[in-house]
């Protein structure tokens, strides 16, 4: 593999615009991943996850490169805040789906149904909802802590 092989913007770890993988199993919405895989397996997954991405910057990533040791110590803190960050996010999606602006704006969405005038690029997931946000939002973490200690 070559440096120019490699699409950064689906690496959950590096800085700027993410896509995120476009596999089925990293756009699955979080809370449905949380109920059909439960904690530890959705931990080794997204755990995974940010492991071969610390991998592939330090293997093929920009001069100076980042040392293995960054990447097993990326992989530590990502086991270590996996459940607290996950619990914190559940809970901002329930608030989110429970709330009476996602009522609101399931409503709109069903009437322009109805209308045939919903936006065909109407995406009706929070921003978050996804596991590829997850492996985002816990790897950039662990990998600014893993760098303060590489620093």
């Amino acid at each position: 593999m070559s440096t120019t092989e490699i699409n950064w913007r689906q690496n959950c770890l590096t800085v700027g615009p993410h896509d995120g993988r476009p596999e089925a199993l990293w756009t699955m919405p979080l809370l449905h991943a949380a109920r059909i895989f439960r904690a530890e397996p959705l931990k080794e997954l997204v755990v995974a996850r940010i492991y071969n991405d610390a991998m592939q910057m330090v293997e093929y990533g920009n001069e100076p490169r980042m040392p293995q040791t960054w990447a097993d110590q990326t992989k530590e803190y990502a086991e270590n805040w996996f459940r607290s960050i996950l619990c914190c996010k559940m809970g901002e999606l329930v608030r989110y789906y429970d709330s009476p602006s996602w009522e609101n704006d399931i409503e709109d969405a069903v009437n322009r149904v109805k209308a045939n005038t919903l936006n065909p690029g109407y995406e009706p997931l929070h921003h978050h909802d996804t596991i590829n946000m997850l492996c985002r939002i816990i790897g950039s973490q662990a990998s600014r802590e893993a760098s303060k200690d590489h620093a």
